[in-house]
Formats: structure tokens, sequence, C-alpha cells
């Protein structure tokens, strides 16, 4: 879930990270872009981006959204890569106006994807909201780290496609969570879902052994999206080709669905 890097590292922490949890409605910015990864890569969607997020990924390209904003930037017009300024908290009654010009017929937006940050550390207003987009007749998209499961089944009616990441230790520089991206892919299994694994030269072949048995235990046929790390702020910390077609390789013992996608919207050089 990476867009508009500043080429700042974020810091280290555990998870969680020890952050005040953000306000509800917090919303760093609202945008029209080419969907950059996963399955539905290529794709034109709007995304509304939420600020405030509990981990701290080494990897992290998008670290101006890992605290709450005290403002959120509009695209205006859509497309147009200029951008208004609305102060935070944005209520779901005011989401509406935000969104609506996004929306109008004729649109090419088939899909609204919601990311972050962390859109499930704001589940009380992703109740609250997503009923109001969904009334749009769009696919709804929810692009997650894949470890709040409680969160997310609060939410879990109101979405039709669910972009998890799994992260491995080795990658992130946190502790592993592979318990809970297993409870979390049992849980979103009812609706369409993809696994994204982020990977870079220092992901280590245990993990990439885990990440298959994590998903195979659950449902093999979930496809596996092996994402290069864009290197933001380190360019030589990106996976070597013959790292990726290993783990492709080892992936595929026991998965139907690997791909190996980068960030396509990086090499476009969009947002």
């Amino acid at each position: 879930m990476a867009r508009t890097p500043t080429g700042k590292k974020p810091a280290s922490a555990p998870y969680p990270a020890k952050i005040i949890r953000p306000e509800e409605g917090n919303i760093a910015a609202i945008y029209s872009a080419i969907q950059g990864e996963g399955t539905l890569v290529g794709e034109r969607q709007l995304f509304i981006r939420l600020g405030g997020c509990p981990l701290r990924c080494h990897y992290c390209d998008t670290p101006e959204a890992l605290v709450p904003s005290p403002t959120c930037r509009v695209e205006d017009p859509p497309g147009g890569r200029k951008f208004r300024k609305v102060p935070n908290p944005v209520s779901p009654e005011g989401l509406e106006p935000l969104v609506a010009p996004f929306l109008a017929p004729g649109s090419p937006h088939r899909t609204i994807t919601l990311t972050g940050g962390e859109p499930l550390w704001q589940a009380a207003w992703l109740r609250a909201s997503l009923p109001r987009l969904r009334a749009y007749g769009k696919r709804l998209l929810l692009e997650t780290a894949g470890a709040h499961v409680d969160e997310l089944k609060g939410v879990l009616d109101f979405v039709d496609i669910i972009a998890m990441d799994m992260k491995p230790p080795s990658s992130t520089g946190m502790k592993p969570m592979w318990a809970q991206h297993r409870e979390f892919l049992r849980v979103a299994l009812v609706k369409q879902v993809m696994v994204k694994v982020i990977v870079t030269r220092a992901t280590s072949l245990p993990d990439i052994e885990q990440v298959r048995e994590t998903v195979a235990e659950v449902d093999r046929t979930v496809p596996v999206i092996l994402q290069p790390v864009t290197p933001a702020w380190k360019v030589k910390n990106g996976p070597t080709p013959a790292q990726l077609f290993l783990w492709q390789a080892m992936l595929s013992e026991r998965l139907e669905h690997v791909r190996v996608i980068p960030q396509c919207h990086k090499l476009l050089g969009d947002l």
C-alpha cells in the first residue's frame, strides 16, 4: 500500500508502534491514480489514504501517512495532480462531497481503494463511511497490513476485495506476525483476497517458507504477489532477479498462483 514516497526512512519500532491512536476520520489524501500493485494492476482507481499506522516497516515508502495529518489533501480536479487542503478529521458525512467529483457518471474509476497508513486503525470510521461509498456502485478494495483481525470482522460486510500484506520480519525489521496473518486470511476468505509480500535483498529463505506454509494452510489458491521493494532511500536494497526466481519457485511448490509484480505506478512516475 505504497504511494508518493518522501525518501525519508521511518523509525524502526516493534509491533505495535507506541504512538497515539489517531482520531477517527483522519485522511491523508484523496486522489485518482493507476493501481500499481496486486492483481488489479493497471486499473484506474480512486484512492482514499487514511493517516496513521501502528506499524513501522523498514521499507515503508509512505512515511508521511504513518501519523495522523492535520489536513487532508484532495486532488482538484480529479487526475489533475493539483491538491487543495481540507481540515481533519473528516466525518463520514463530510467525505461524500470530497469523493463525489471522482465518481460522477462517465468516471474511469471502477474501484475505490482504502489505503494508508493502516485503514483498519480507524475501523469505527470505516464502518460508518463504507456504506456511503458503496452507494456509488463501485467495488471497495481494502489495502491492509493483514494483522488486525477483530477490526476486519467489523467492516467485512462492506468491502469487496482485500489486499493484505504478509510481512516477513527479515523484510520489515519488526517482530513476526504469522499467527495474526493466518487468522486474518481465514476471516478474509469470504471476500476476493490477495496476499502481497514485500521483499528486499535481506528477506530470508525461512521467511519465504513461512509465507508458503501460512497461505497453504488456509487456501493454496489465494493469489500471492511477491512485490520487490522500490528503493526510496537505499538504492541497493532491492532483491536480485536470482532471489525472486528462487522465492517464486519455493512458493509455487505449494501455492497455485504466485506472481512477481513491482510497483508499476512508480515505474510510470505516478503517485
